[in-house]
């Protein structure tokens, strides 16, 4: 069976305040998120879990999947996404240490209207405008990592698994 790849997440996310550090894959639909976990990153265990993060300039390939094939997932999927070069990414690059978290996360907007009370009802109308902030819920499952591997795109052997993948993903949407 071969590996349906996921890509349309919103992104990968990091948080340093536990023990161990975590990745947050992304989303903004929650039930997307519940349904893929519940079908699929349940049933992987630990141990075969793989995790590369391939610096390309100022980018890097996220991708996450499962080593070999499980039986009772529903299918097989892995994660791969481009992501621009962040502090976030860097720190967490220098500060790994052994093992990492696997999270899923909602992140949305809240939108806020907010208007000065102070004036009369045609300027608060005018002046009415729109905040936007953003909320982060980590989800509480939890799948530790051990297999993580930090590597730049011409380290890469041209026969490797990930450098196939980077280069049919990338010719595709070229």
């Amino acid at each position: 069976m071969e590996k349906k790849w996921i890509s349309d997440f919103l992104g990968v996310g990091f948080r340093y305040t536990d023990i161990y550090m975590n990745i947050l894959i992304l989303f903004t639909d929650r039930k997307v998120a519940i349904k893929t976990w519940n079908e699929n990153i349940h049933w992987w265990p630990d141990d075969q879990i793989v995790l590369r993060f391939i610096e390309d300039e100022d980018y890097y390939w996220f991708i996450l999947y499962l080593e070999g094939r499980d039986l009772f997932s529903k299918e097989n999927i892995g994660f791969l996404k481009k992501n621009l070069l962040t502090q976030n990414y860097l720190r967490f690059k220098k500060n790994y240490d052994d093992k990492t978290i696997l999270r899923f996360a909602l992140y949305k907007s809240l939108e806020k209207k907010f208007a000065d009370k102070g004036q009369n009802n045609e300027d608060a109308q005018s002046e009415t405008g729109k905040n936007t902030n953003y909320e982060l819920n980590i989800f509480k499952r939890m799948k530790s990592i051990y297999d993580v591997k930090f590597l730049k795109i011409n380290e890469l052997d041209y026969n490797s698994f990930e450098y196939s993948l980077i280069k049919n993903v990338d010719t595709r949407y070229a």
